[in-house]
């Protein structure tokens, strides 16, 4: 086959999918039924150069990647049609390494565009005398007939790419809105809710499914005049009062009208329990406070080495990166570094590199010019090295930054100079770094996904941080803090664990490390009902008869589960969203568990 391109060579492969690979199915329908009505053979190549559509003895060659120097090669490089009527012999072909074993007597091509630019072409070949006189007798009929074929194919790929892209963006806000630890509803104008996210259904203690269609009368008393913000136009604040299951719940609240074209569609209702309203102040001043390594609580050796290390480093300011699973207390380091350092008077800025969007995290970290993009701020804004200077900036989850903003935080480290987003001059900034991680750099450097300059940039001092399950001698240290903690936080007496429950715990690998270990506490002292925790009070992961070993089996066979899931369905959103409901899990626990497991992907 010709089209245009010569041979193919098999042997190449294209790693990156091209636009017309996108509707390879609804393409390969569309060139059926051009050959059937033409009787005709039919071709499309992409911008690799990649045989993605094919009829008749072509339906087998698809996936082949042809030779460069043709016809067709110039069709998808100038963007314009090319009538190829003697393929050996036309000046087109004489760059062609395969034009004296080309099949085609004739080719007709047509560039494919998109925004301007040309993504493939689509081509009619001819294979018989038959073909050829076909295509050479109407070359001026089949000419406008492949253009509106090539606008055809080209508004498939242009709407399936919008699609894509709007079905991302709608992945990513609802994601956003779940995350928050607010309630959210969306009311229509009737005051039916139209949406709910994770957070309204477990304030309300209902099904998120059962909120929708609901009229708001039922869900808080005196509903029906939360519809009078309507009328208002502007942000109303109040109390809420709800009937849940277990009596009557309280909520302090928001509700927004939505403004568009001078017409409310509807309204948003944000609010949360009213009881954690005081705690919220409470921890944003404790936050700000310094923290030192008496706050770091644990006795064993193992912690002790670390924590004098990390006093010894505290006093330099050199570049720092805290190695240590995922809950072992990597943030409560850095901060202990920081207010321990000659810059403990300075601001200590917090970013999780993993948390972030990719498209936000690059404005986050550098900041950003006024008109920089659209929805910009007005005098623009400071990003977090700006807002940390002369203080210490810890970058949490740095295996998880994009590498092209590697590239830029090279430059921040090795010049001390950050350039705004749309900003004509640098600006300089003095900060110590700190990053985190419980990925393994090395392994990133060397599959690529992280930069080796700047891995050995940041990793001047590596501090790695034991987990729980290294020093369980510590175990009963954050049982005894725990407890004091909670007790004060929900007005209990609890005294502590009973002997048995001691052991269980002790046994325990502690997957989650510290963090695991307190939401267990938690846990108990809101389900106890004595003044001693016993077995029965315990999650249902530590049900008698668990032992260490049996735990890990647990932890194994759960992690093999996973990767055979992500080796069916893929890694991408998607498949990690079929993955997610092929084991019966949701997709944000699936991230958490490939976190855990460290098979971020």
């Amino acid at each position: 086959m010709h089209t245009g391109m010569g041979y193919p060579r098999s042997e190449q492969r294209v790693v990156q999918m091209s636009k017309l690979a996108q509707i390879e199915d609804f393409a390969q329908q569309v060139a059926e039924a051009i050959s059937a009505v033409l009787q005709l053979e039919v071709a499309m190549i992409d911008e690799h150069l990649r045989l993605c559509v094919g009829t008749g003895v072509y339906r087998h060659k698809r996936h082949m990647v042809f030779d460069p120097n043709s016809g067709s090669a110039l069709v998808i490089r100038q963007g314009r049609p090319v009538f190829i009527r003697t393929p050996r012999e036309d000046p087109v072909c004489q760059d062609c390494g395969q034009r004296l074993e080309c099949p085609d007597l004739a080719d007709l091509c047509y560039p494919i565009i998109l925004d301007g630019q040309a993504v493939a072409n689509i081509a009619l070949v001819a294979l018989t005398d038959r073909q050829q006189q076909s295509l050479l007798e109407n070359e001026h009929k089949l000419l406008p007939f492949l253009e509106k074929m090539a606008g055809l194919i080209a508004h498939a790929v242009h709407a399936t790419t919008m699609t894509q892209r709007v079905s991302g963006l709608m992945e990513q806000l609802e994601a956003v809105v779940n995350s928050v630890n607010e309630g959210i509803l969306y009311l229509s104008r009737q005051g039916e809710v139209m949406y709910a996210n994770r957070s309204a259904a477990l304030l309300l203690r209902r099904d998120p499914q059962q909120l929708v269609g609901e009229p708001i009368e039922r869900l808080f008393d005196g509903g029906r005049e939360v519809l009078e913000a309507l009328s208002s136009r502007y942000p109303v604040e109040k109390e809420l009062f709800a009937t849940g299951t277990g009596g009557a719940l309280q909520f302090y609240g928001t509700v927004t009208p939505l403004i568009s074209n001078r017409q409310e569609p509807g309204l948003v209702i944000s609010f949360r329990d009213i009881t954690v309203v005081p705690n919220m102040v409470r921890n944003f001043i404790s936050r700000e406070r310094r923290f030192t390594f008496a706050d770091i609580h644990g006795t064993s050796s193992a912690l002790t080495a670390i924590k004098l290390r990390a006093m010894q480093i505290a006093r330099g300011d050199s570049s720092v990166v805290i190695l240590g699973e995922s809950g072992t207390g990597k943030e409560l380091f850095a901060r202990a570094i920081h207010f321990d350092s000659p810059r403990g008077g300075g601001p200590f800025v917090s970013i999780n590199c993993g948390a972030i969007p990719e498209g936000l995290l690059e404005s986050e970290l550098f900041g950003y010019e006024e008109g920089a993009f659209t929805g910009a701020r007005k005098g623009g804004k400071p990003g977090r090295f700006e807002l940390a200077n002369n203080g210490t900036i810890f970058l949490d989850e740095i295996g998880d930054m994009p590498l092209h903003l590697q590239v830029k935080l090279l430059r921040v480290l090795e010049e001390r100079q950050v350039d705004r987003i749309g900003g004509t001059r640098p600006i300089s900034v003095n900060v110590r770094f700190i990053a985190a991680t419980n990925r393994n750099l090395e392994e990133l450097v060397k599959r690529g996904e992280f930069r080796e300059d700047l891995y050995y940039r940041l990793n001047v001092i590596p501090l790695r941080i034991p987990s729980l399950r290294d020093r369980p001698e510590d175990i009963e240290v954050y049982l005894d803090y725990f407890i004091e903690k909670y007790n004060h936080l929900l007005k209990k007496e609890i005294r502590g664990f009973s002997a048995n429950v001691l052991k269980r715990l002790k046994a325990y690998p502690w997957p989650g490390n510290v963090r695991e270990l307190e939401n267990m506490v938690e846990y108990t002292m809101n389900i106890a009902a004595g003044p001693v925790i016993d077995l029965a009070d315990l999650p249902e992961r530590f049900a008698e008869g668990e032992d260490q070993e049996g735990f890990r089996g647990i932890e194994e066979a759960e992690r093999r589960l996973i990767e055979e899931a992500l080796k069916r369905f893929g890694t991408d959103t998607r498949a990690k969203e079929k993955a997610a409901r092929h084991l019966g899990i949701s997709r944000s626990t699936l991230y958490r568990k490939l976190k855990r497991y460290n098979q971020n992907r």
